[in-house]
């Protein structure tokens, strides 16, 4: 009778584990805007101190290791061609229907975690836990570098050193600027090129923006319809494909007029 009560006590404990750890990993693998605020209060602290600059003395930025929907981008993989070679080999393990039609490249350095904007923060959370379904069509490739005050261009000054040394000419390669919070370049994994180039603060991936709105991205999702759009456009008409030298604006993706609250100085955000 004692060992049957034994068996049935440890049989009861590892179907309690088993269900929790279905809920842990149904929770993990959650997405949409609920799913990508709740992400972001896991970062921010329970301390807020309005009218000081890091008026989240708590917060953190959100690390790529605790991502299972970024790819870190590492010193072998990091170049456009080497990205697009990573997306193919990667579709060919998954069915048709599944495979993903564009690569979003992120930059970003996580100063402001502890400001008001939060951008690299709200950014990562909007790409990690797919704030609007279209961010399920792209891979998403990513890498946290060191604040680069004065790097005019980009890139040319050595700030990564040692075996980080790569990031230097990523930030050249994807035109990083310090202050408008995460970069974000759109590339073509049927050839590489980039379709478009943005940043949080065009897209108003802020925090205040992010709780108002409860999660919702709505000029993200327009970015992304209009980079596939722009996709679509170009491989079934055959012709060229120009690069996209300046901002996402001016191809016809959002404007900073369109963003209400956008704010002006750099210095409040990243």
């Amino acid at each position: 009778m004692k060992k049957l009560i034994i068996a049935l006590a440890l049989a009861l404990s590892q179907t309690a584990g088993l269900s929790a750890q279905k809920v842990n990993s149904e929770q993990g693998n959650a997405s949409g805007p609920a799913a990508a605020l709740r992400f972001d209060e896991r970062y921010r602290g329970s301390c807020c101190q309005p009218g000081v600059v890091h008026c989240y003395p708590e917060a953190q930025g959100i690390p790529l290791a605790d991502c299972v929907n970024i790819i870190p981008m590492t010193a072998g993989l990091w170049t456009p061609e080497e990205l697009c070679a990573d997306f193919h080999r990667r579709m060919k393990l998954v069915p048709e229907r599944d495979r993903k039609k564009g690569i979003i490249v992120m930059l970003k350095t996580e100063r402001c975690a502890t400001k008001a904007a939060r951008a690299c923060t709200i950014t990562t959370a909007a790409l990690e836990k797919r704030s609007t379904p279209l961010v399920n069509e792209f891979l998403v490739y990513g890498v946290q570098i060191k604040p680069r005050d004065g790097d005019n261009p980009p890139g040319i000054l050595p700030i990564e050193t040692g075996a980080d040394a790569w990031k230097n000419r990523a930030v050249g390669e994807y035109r990083f600027k310090q202050g408008p919070g995460a970069t974000l370049v759109f590339l073509d994994p049927a050839d590489g090129s980039r379709v478009a180039a943005t940043d949080a603060l065009e897209l108003n991936l802020l925090e205040w923006v992010f709780v108002r709105s409860r999660g919702r991205t709505p000029e993200l999702q327009h970015m992304l319809e209009h980079v596939l759009r722009k996709m679509a456009g170009v491989r079934d008409s055959g012709v060229a494909r120009s690069k996209l030298l300046g901002r996402c604006f001016i191809e016809g993706g959002p404007s900073p007029q369109r963003n209400a609250t956008r704010v002006d100085s750099y210095s409040q955000l990243c």
